[in-house]
């Protein structure tokens, strides 16, 4: 227990209870063992001092005070007269009063230079201290009266402030007790509920979630906890489809890659044009396992920072035409049509001519892919405040609202069966956008359903 934070916390508020109760029932029993003492001694001193006037007119007519034991009971004190030396001069001291007075006594001898003084001595064999005070007498000759009286009921009275203490002291554990217990389980049982929904997410459940979301600092971790557990689950789910993905991928090009070769080595294509056709075809998947592989290895470069921009001037409008040409066949395979919409006296661009192409290729693709028949894909660039604005906009279905905030991410595609009956993998948009950040740029979307989509993004003009 008490190598957990509740048996911590549990077992230091005790501590804490227990030490400041005890600490404070020892300093009310010295207060108030002071206080009795203190009250006492003023009281006594102020009856030697009238005890003192009757004693010197005593001495100064010439004679010794009697009486002083009737005095002494009406005083509730026992009274002696002493000189300087120690002797009695008249009454009696209590037993163990030693006689005659030490020597160099610092306390005796301001006693006799006319300062009043007081002493407080425990007796052996007596439950209550004592306390005695002595006032000087100057005349005839030097001597001092005393008065001497227990200070009865001072360890009575602490003893019942101990008592009291005592029942404070176990009334207050006990509430403490039950009361820390709720206040630890409080604070450390949503720690616990964090912890074990954190075991059980590390065993493998990607849906355990903690219920800890209050509006304390513990509740702000859960929910930190809660946004961390979603986000891995989404990255868990998008990379068991990734691979699910890249498996299809790689799976019908090297397929058909063994059939045809296998067709070629058995001589089941004897014909020319039957080997030439299965040549390119081979060719062509090929190529689609390179593409997979290249993207790949872009996405992981751009994700670790690893990958290399070389920025350069570059005549934007020359570049669209250039490489926009590569999509002739495809365009004219939907009878699609190509605009490019570039002012004559737009400012060249900084960007790496390589890695630009490689966004160009991955918009206007998907611009191809989803593209109806008869459409128009347009590409339009202009100067905005110091910076060239480039967009790809296409009339195909559109991207819905509820997946554009994820098209950025690798590994997701909007229509998984589309995507992967065309070809799709979900990096494309991953590699764009990392691609344009490097290249000092931003990216956007803009969509409708069954209105097409607009990529807009802009680049640092040279």
């Amino acid at each position: 227990m008490i190598r957990s934070i509740f048996g911590r916390l549990f077992i230091s508020y005790i501590v804490v209870i227990l030490l400041t109760t005890v600490t404070l029932g020892a300093l009310m029993s010295y207060l108030v063992r002071e206080h009795v003492i203190e009250t006492k001694r003023i009281e006594l001193l102020s009856k030697s001092q009238a005890v003192a006037i009757v004693i010197s007119r005593a001495l100064n007519s010439g004679r010794l005070p009697d009486r002083l034991e009737i005095m002494g009971e009406l005083l509730g004190a026992q009274i002696w007269v002493a000189d300087k030396r120690g002797n009695i001069l008249a009454g009696s001291p209590p037993p163990r009063w030693g006689r005659p007075f030490p020597e160099n006594s610092p306390r005796i001898d301001a006693l006799f230079e006319g300062a009043p003084q007081s002493w407080v001595r425990a007796r052996r064999g007596q439950a209550d201290p004592s306390i005695i005070v002595a006032v000087p007498i100057t005349s005839p000759s030097p001597a001092a009266v005393f008065l001497y009286t227990p200070i009865t009921g001072v360890n009575q009275a602490i003893g019942a402030i101990d008592r009291l203490l005592l029942l404070s002291l176990l009334v207050g554990t006990v509430a403490a007790t039950i009361l820390g217990f709720f206040v630890s389980r409080g604070l450390t049982s949503p720690i616990a509920d964090i912890s074990r929904a954190a075991r059980r997410f590390a065993l493998g459940d990607y849906t355990s979630r903690t219920a800890a979301t209050g509006g304390d600092e513990i509740g702000s971790l859960g929910q930190t906890f809660n946004a961390m557990a979603d986000s891995l689950a989404k990255v868990e789910n998008n990379r068991r489809e990734f691979l699910a993905n890249v498996s299809h991928e790689l799976k019908t090009p090297i397929a058909s890659i063994q059939a045809l070769a296998e067709a070629l080595a058995d001589g089941v294509a004897s014909r020319p044009e039957h080997q030439q056709r299965y040549l390119a075809t081979i060719v062509g998947e090929s190529q689609r396992i390179d593409r997979l592989i290249r993207d790949l290895l872009d996405l992981s470069q751009l994700e670790a920072g690893e990958l290399t921009v070389v920025p350069e001037k570059t005549d934007l409008a020359a570049f669209l035409h250039r490489e926009t040409a590569k999509y002739s066949h495809l365009l004219t395979e939907k009878n699609l049509s190509l605009r490019i919409d570039v002012p004559e006296n737009l400012p060249p661009v900084l960007a790496d001519g390589g890695r630009l192409a490689q966004v160009i290729d991955n918009l206007v693709s998907n611009a191809v892919r989803h593209s109806p028949a008869d459409a128009a894909i347009d590409i339009t660039a202009r100067p905005v405040a110091g910076k060239i604005v480039i967009a790809v906009s296409d009339s195909g279905p559109g991207i819905p609202p509820e997946d554009q905030p994820h098209i950025w991410d690798r590994f997701y595609r909007v229509d998984k069966s589309r995507a992967r009956s065309g070809g799709g993998t979900g990096l494309g948009l991953a590699i764009v956008k990392r691609l344009v950040q490097a290249m000092d740029g931003e990216i956007t979307l803009e969509s409708t359903v069954g209105k097409g989509a607009k990529f807009t993004f802009t680049l640092p003009v040279a």
